[in-house]
């Protein structure tokens, strides 16, 4: 793949400043919204009112001309492959773009009467059941606000399972091929973490781990494929010993695209999984990556 990135020599936007040049002028306000306004501001003390602030002058046309072309000067996914791994971008509708901007969407607050919200209500029903189809899981929750949020709430829902059942396991087992986050999770949940390391072909050492479950293990946490890009072929015998102690067994969805449509999570013998709307769905990268 050849890629030929557009230079251009482009001032900042600063140097492109005019004094007196602007790109959208107020409506005049009435003398008397005018005078209450003044008043209001009059009420506000000296030290606490904002100054003036050092913005550039330009036309709109101006400034979308200098963006737009800063843009044309960066690779994205609409102008190449992106590969990162786990995090590979991919190219989203643009019509996903309009739809999650509809009004009937973004503008529903949370604590709106619940007979005012019921087609929401309804589209995160069938999303649900959607997602039991492709997962193979039985419930989900649309709570956690990021990847991580949703790896946090899977331990701290394993360390509850264990409580239930009277014990208080402290021991998370997690691949040394595993995604960053998941032992940040496991920690921040009360977990020790231990690692397991990877055979010669990049897998989980199911030798290994047979060594180091014992009754004090609370589950594994997996990618699958892992983030070497390989499948963990030997996810049946991995699932026969977490359960073997009652432990469970979490599923990072952070390759999922790669399974989509092939094999379940939850036929494989997981117990638990989170989706990122970043990686899987069509929401764009950015802010931690909302799960």
């Amino acid at each position: 793949m050849k890629f030929r990135q557009a230079r251009f020599e482009e001032p900042l936007i600063f140097e492109l400043s005019r004094s007196g040049a602007h790109g959208f002028e107020f409506p005049r306000l009435e003398p008397e919204l005018k005078r209450s306004l003044e008043d209001a501001l009059n009420e506000i003390p000296e030290e606490l009112r904002r100054r003036d602030l050092n913005l550039p002058e330009l036309s709109e046309l101006d400034v979308v001309r200098h963006f737009t072309r800063l843009s044309e000067m960066n690779y994205s996914i609409t102008t190449g492959m992106y590969p990162l791994g786990s995090c590979t971008m991919k190219y989203n509708p643009i019509l996903n773009e309009e739809i999650a901007s509809s009004s009937k969407v973004l503008q529903v607050h949370p604590l709106q009467p619940e007979e005012t919200v019921q087609g929401c209500l309804k589209l995160l029903y069938d999303l649900e059941q959607l997602l039991k189809r492709l997962t193979g899981m039985d419930r989900f929750s649309f709570q956690p606000s990021a990847g991580a949020h949703g790896e946090f709430l899977g331990c701290l829902i394993i360390r509850e399972y264990h409580r239930s059942k009277g014990r208080d396991r402290r021991i998370m087992i997690i691949p040394d091929s595993a995604h960053g986050t998941n032992p940040a999770s496991a920690t921040m949940a009360g977990f020790e973490v231990r690692v397991v390391k990877s055979n010669e072909y990049g897998c989980v050492d199911v030798e290994e781990l047979e060594k180091m479950v014992d009754e004090d293990v609370a589950g594994i946490m997996l990618t699958n494929p892992n983030t070497l890009g390989i499948f963990e072929k030997d996810i049946e015998k991995i699932v026969e010993i977490i359960h073997g102690v009652d432990g469970l067994l979490y599923y990072d969805g952070a390759n999922l695209n790669a399974l989509l449509g092939k094999v379940r999570p939850g036929d494989m013998g997981f117990d638990i999984i989170h989706l990122n709307l970043h990686k899987t769905f069509s929401t764009p990268h950015g802010g931690g990556g909302p799960g």
